[in-house]
């Protein structure tokens, strides 16, 4: 199968952050179920992208601090990982009903290569789809709970084909193995049908300011920065429930105690006690 373009889920322009977050379409649902990835092109403004790339490039290694960490709670993205992560009961004006729980960047100069990874660009999950656990995207009662998912905002253009991320759109809600000899294996190496896999691999293509949004059930790929134009410069930010964890988050406490309060919410404690019982972040409540 050959690879596919992505042009689907136009949004508005760069929006002031103050702005509440903007609710999840139900286009957006609909192609996010069916793929298991969305892109938001032209989010951020001229003057955010621009403010933002001078922090990376000046060597930020996550995005936590400075302008950066007005990502993680960007409104283009609040709503929908509300939707997809969180239950309307632990919504509220001063939390967020999602956490996040990761946070690097990413600069791949042109001619990067994926060997310089550890993985070497294999595609992979965070665990086979087909399998039950606490990370498994799920769909019941016309409600998504993606899992584990993955933010992606690109800081410089992505040219369709020359380095962006790709996904085997759909594989998310596979249910037979895909014919790893382990079927515990989270990726795709030694399957026979790995070739056919690759080749059925889609990608995007985007302005500088755009997000893309992924559950990390899908298999995805990174890949040869071969864009001579510009390098990559992307922050990837990883979300789950507010009663699971996958990364150890090693984040000062000073540094989320300097944010906003329901800023600071993204990184209280793992646990859910009721509708009001976990809400704010203290030092004797975060995720470590």
């Amino acid at each position: 199968m050959p690879r596919k373009k992505q042009t689907l889920e136009a949004e508005p322009p760069g929006r002031a952050h103050r702005d509440p977050p903007i609710p999840m379409t139900e286009e957006q649902k609909f192609f996010f179920d069916l793929r298991g990835w969305i892109l938001l092109p032209s989010i951020l403004t001229p003057p955010e992208i621009e403010e933002m790339k001078k922090e990376v490039y000046a060597g930020a290694k996550r995005g936590y601090e400075g302008a950066l960490q007005r990502l993680l709670d960007h409104p283009a993205v609040a709503g929908i990982l509300a939707e997809i992560l969180g239950e309307e009961p632990f919504l509220a004006d001063d939390c967020y009903n999602f956490r996040c729980e990761n946070s690097f960047i990413t600069v791949r100069r042109p001619g990067w290569s994926k060997t310089e990874r550890g993985d070497m660009g294999m595609p992979h999950v965070v665990r086979p789809p087909q399998q039950a656990n606490a990370m498994r995207y799920q769909v019941a009662g016309k409600k998504i709970f993606s899992g584990l998912t993955r933010v992606v905002w690109e800081l410089e253009a992505v040219k369709y084909g020359q380095g962006g991320t790709s996904f085997l759109s759909g594989s998310h809600k596979a249910h037979f193995n895909y014919g790893s000899p382990d079927r515990f294996r989270p990726n795709i190496g030694e399957s026979p049908w790995e070739a056919n896999m690759r080749a059925a691999m889609d990608t995007y293509a985007c302005p500088p300011g755009s997000v893309v949004v992924f559950t990390e059930s899908l298999i995805h790929a990174a890949n040869d920065w071969t864009n001579p134009d510009n390098p990559r410069c992307a922050v990837f930010n990883c979300y789950n429930s507010i009663w699971a964890q996958w990364h150890r988050v090693n984040l000062d406490h000073e540094i989320v105690e300097a944010m906003p309060p329901r800023r600071r919410s993204l990184f209280r404690g793992t646990w859910a006690l009721g509708t009001t019982g976990n809400r704010a972040y203290a030092m004797d409540n975060r995720a470590l």
